[in-house]
């Protein structure tokens, strides 16, 4: 109660008034849960703590980028040959709103042909990590936090990624992280420990991945085995790109540009031409093939913000992801067999909108931990298929129904 007094001290004095009064009467009873309410909603939030910069909790951005409305595919039926998956790393609902109101209203987000929710809980029926939560998504089983595609047991599974090559498909891999970090890796390779880079960029080697952009240089060239894991993906016949200009040169079929020796630089300091150069060269090259290809995308420091507990940090890192779903949507409409899956690993910060307005743009938001939360995360889809993504569901049916939209089987989960 002394705790309580002194963060609402106006709301204890009139609930403890009431619940003297109550004790007064032979028969208390207990106040009406809208009188209590009531007084709680008319008491002034603590103020935030002096040690937050203004920044952090809100975001007062520039105009908004415009969000041109998308027509639907309107040719003759296809089937899907083509899925991008974007994974906005750390992003639940609330973080998906500050991004409407920061951009005035309108995120590229909305126009997605069906949505749901997918629930993210880890093996144990814990909160996850992205680990856990890209395994089940890239294999379609749950697992214990920090593994890559494996379990505590030493089952390994199968990357929808392997499925997609052995259809014909091109393969690729676009991120705002290190190419070893977990999200990026559980659909490249299997690994017990998320936390053992080197191990980890060594089995990219035999990875079945065409295209790759992100950071994590070091991992490749400055180990402590001295290999050259560059050299080596030049061998096998990988065109290399270490700079935003070689990379923007990369024609493929097979390419790696790692533009960090770790982690991008975040907004605004990483531009978001980053991201932009990243998607649409993976469009260009993986586009070539004839089979169709698997893109995933991750909008990887929405996590990073949530854990910084970083308002303008999130809201810029969802709105630059909210960019490429739109060029993605809009691929997909213009050809008629591309389906878009956009959805969240899990969410971070326990972020909260409290403040703000559509028209100003401006965001205030709250967060309750630094860590991750267990809030269901939504799932957009949008292009042929996208039917199947409605609904409240588990992150492996993501796996499940990808399959079964590209007709690879029922879809069921086992």
């Amino acid at each position: 109660m002394l705790a309580l007094r002194m963060k609402y001290p106006v709301s204890v004095a009139l609930l403890s008034g009431l619940l003297l009064s109550a004790c007064a009467t032979l028969h208390p009873a207990a106040p009406a849960r809208s009188v209590v309410i009531d007084a709680l909603k008319h008491q002034p939030e603590p103020l935030p703590a002096a040690e937050i910069p203004l920044d952090k909790r809100e975001y007062q951005g520039p105009a908004a980028y415009a969000v041109p409305a998308l027509a639907p595919y309107a040719g003759p039926k296809k089937p899907v040959k083509n899925i991008i998956l974007l994974i906005g790393d750390g992003m639940g609902p609330a973080q998906v709103t500050g991004g409407l109101m920061a951009n005035h209203g309108q995120l590229y987000m909305q126009q997605a042909q069906a949505t749901g929710l997918a629930i993210t809980h880890n093996q144990a029926g814990k909160i996850t990590d992205s680990a856990a939560s890209a395994t089940a998504m890239a294999t379609g089983h749950k697992t214990c936090n920090g593994a890559i595609a494996t379990d505590s047991a030493g089952h390994q599974f199968r990357s929808i990624m392997w499925d997609a090559r052995a259809h014909g498909k091109a393969t690729g891999l676009v991120v705002a992280c290190e190419l070893t970090d977990a999200t990026p890796a559980c659909f490249a390779v299997v690994h017990p420990d998320r936390n053992d880079a080197e191990a980890i960029a060594a089995k990219y080697l035999q990875a079945p991945i065409d295209f790759m952009y992100a950071g994590g240089l070091k991992y490749f060239t400055q180990r402590q085995d001295h290999a050259d894991l560059l050299r080596q993906w030049r061998a096998q016949g990988y065109q290399i790109a270490t700079t935003p200009r070689e990379a923007a040169a990369l024609t493929g079929p097979r390419a790696v540009a790692l533009l960090a020796e770790t982690g991008p630089p975040r907004l605004p300091e990483r531009t978001a031409a980053y991201m932009r150069t990243g998607v649409g060269k993976a469009l260009e090259v993986l586009g070539k093939n004839d089979q169709g290809f698997f893109l995933m995308v991750e909008g990887s420091q929405i996590d990073d913000a949530g854990h910084f507990n970083d308002a303008s940090y999130n809201v810029r890192e969802v709105l630059d992801f909210d960019q490429q779903v739109g060029r993605a949507f809009a691929f997909a409409a213009a050809n008629g067999e591309t389906l878009v899956v956009v959805t969240a690993d899990h969410e971070t910060g326990g972020y909260s909108i409290v403040d703000g307005s559509i028209p100003s743009g401006k965001v205030v938001a709250k967060f309750a931990t630094t860590k991750h939360s267990a809030v269901v995360v939504p799932v957009f889809a949008y292009g042929p298929g996208s039917e199947l993504f409605t609904g409240l569901y588990q992150n492996t049916e993501i796996y499940y129904r990808i399959k079964q939209a590209l007709g690879w089987g029922e879809g069921k989960t086992p």
